[in-house]
């Protein structure tokens, strides 16, 4: 069963798998198991804009294990803003086909929908919309359904066209310039958007981070984000800032969300699952963010 059931309340515990290696070890296992994980978000390939102009797949992922029958899977396509900038007219069928593709090649069958990542603008949004518009009916056609990523900063503007989304509360801040707030997730970064949740009209499901950043920085000038030790050259004058999200912080912010849209944390999302990721905080820590 899908759902996990406290008392007369029903929730699904989720996360996002965002690796472009796929394996499930013992340590992940473990944590599914333990927290009764049933849906992954599995991003399947990025869409972006290749140096000749032209819009292709990257970074596909690679499936070193098979994805156990009792995980629901949704696969998750990231389309770059700036291939928006050009023909996605024959876009949608497209990806649709592709990910079906992967399904069979990779024998992985409980399917029912698929998501669309994509950081729009105002500027894009129209022409975004008309592909989701495309991925929509031609995933329908499929038997499948769609949704979308929200960002905070899109939550004031049309609703997009697709059957439910997910609120993405991570991410929240800007590391080009830091303003002594948590770029991943502060709540006063959060606090601006809440008035527009009570009347969404597109049901959400909320992703919270456990994820960690390194960022360099020299001269106050953000130089980077840093994924292992050597890198950059670091100098002596540069500096190395740690950021991650206590639970206290994700904890305050999803009592603000329930305050506004309780049926918002009917899924609740980890971004992302990895080793790294799932030994950040304690059981009991995860249990609390999954619990309503």
């Amino acid at each position: 069963m899908s759902w996990s059931c406290r008392g007369e309340e029903w929730q699904f515990r989720s996360a996002y798998f965002w690796s472009t290696i796929f394996s499930l070890d013992s340590l992940k296992m473990d944590f599914i198991s333990q927290h009764r994980i049933n849906r992954l978000y599995i991003r399947y390939f990025d869409v972006v804009v290749k140096s000749d102009g032209s819009i292709m797949p990257n970074a596909t992922i690679k499936f070193q294990d098979s994805v156990p029958e009792y995980i629901d899977v949704v696969p998750t396509v990231y389309i770059v803003n700036k291939c928006l900038s050009k023909d996605v007219s024959s876009l949608g069928p497209m990806i649709v086909k592709r990910i079906l593709q992967m399904n069979n090649t990779h024998d992985i069958k409980n399917v029912k929908e698929i998501q669309i990542d994509c950081d729009w603008t105002a500027s894009t949004r129209n022409k975004y919309f008309e592909l989701l518009s495309d991925i929509r009916k031609e995933a329908a056609g499929k038997g499948l359904s769609l949704s979308v990523t929200i960002r905070l900063h899109q939550l004031g503007g049309p609703v997009p066209p697709a059957d439910r989304g997910v609120l993405m509360m991570y991410n929240t801040g800007n590391v080009i310039r830091p303003d002594g707030t948590n770029p991943i997730l502060d709540v006063r970064h959060v606090n601006p958007y809440l008035r527009y949740l009570r009347d969404y009209k597109l049901p959400l499901a909320t992703a919270y981070p456990i994820y960690q950043w390194k960022l360099l920085y020299r001269d106050k000038h953000f130089i980077g984000f840093v994924h292992y030790d050597g890198e950059y050259p670091i100098l002596p004058t540069d500096s190395v800032s740690d950021c991650f999200v206590p639970l206290s912080a994700i904890m305050e912010v999803k009592g603000k969300i329930d305050r506004q849209r309780r049926d918002f944390q009917d899924e609740i999302i980890l971004f992302d699952l990895n080793n790294h990721n799932i030994t950040r905080f304690k059981p009991d820590d995860y249990e609390k963010i999954f619990n309503h």
